[in-house]
């Protein structure tokens, strides 16, 4: 079959290229994006230590390590925990690192805790973009349109995660809300903040504690945020 002009001149220029830069083309196949997960607190800071004494601390680094093994299956996505193992890791180290690396996402892990032990479900929390004095930014130049898009990021992030904690946990969402998340200050990046359950209801943190309901959580999170990319 004859090929078009235009057909043979790309061609043409693919293979100028593929010669005369042959990384250019392969750094284009391997390109990752990349996933910060956050197991809160660690070492020191226990965080919410609930019914039976466990905290919250070993429940998060559990999740996330499942969490990292779930994704290490996309060969598009380089994941990396703000720590892997029982130690103190200050917020201060844990933005430091981040900035450092700028990932697509960071989705960070944490357990509730209620009044009473009749609190449960899961809930999300994002830091939305306003001032110190907590009115709206208005909208004036590139860093606020990247403001927008990182806002949009994180919202759609959450949906999907929504959904794959609901088909986990049915009618246990408590949706979607915007408070203050020290993690993601000063990160001009997409930060959602996951609260996978109450640590202070005894059916909620007996799941919790659970390796096979982690592993649960864990694939259900992977399918999120695989399909957010």
């Amino acid at each position: 079959m004859m090929l078009g002009k235009c057909q043979k001149y790309t061609m043409v220029l693919f293979s100028v290229l593929f010669m005369c830069f042959p990384g250019l083309l392969l750094h284009a196949q391997t390109v990752k994006h990349v996933v910060v997960i956050d197991p809160a607190h660690g070492g020191e800071d226990a965080g919410v230590v609930g019914i039976d004494k466990i905290a919250e601390k070993d429940l998060t680094l559990a999740i996330a390590q499942a969490l990292k093994k779930e994704l290490a299956q996309n060969a598009n996505l380089e994941v990396v925990l703000t720590r892997d193992s029982d130690i103190t890791v200050s917020l201060a180290e844990r933005r430091k690192n981040i900035r450092k690396i700028q990932p697509a996402i960071v989705l960070s892990l944490h357990i509730n805790a209620g009044f009473g032990k009749t609190s449960s479900g899961f809930e999300m929390y994002y830091p939305g973009f306003h001032e110190e004095n907590d009115s709206p930014k208005k909208k004036t130049g590139k860093d606020d349109a990247n403001d927008e898009k990182y806002l949009s990021d994180t919202v759609r992030l959450s949906r999907l995660v929504q959904k794959g904690l609901d088909g986990l946990f049915p009618r246990k969402g408590r949706g979607l809300r915007e408070a203050d998340v020290p993690l993601a200050e000063d990160l001009a990046l997409p930060v959602l903040t996951v609260e996978l359950g109450f640590a202070t209801n005894p059916e909620e943190k007996k799941k919790l504690a659970s390796g096979r309901t982690q592993k649960d959580i864990a694939r259900a999170l992977a399918k999120s945020i695989n399909s957010f990319f």
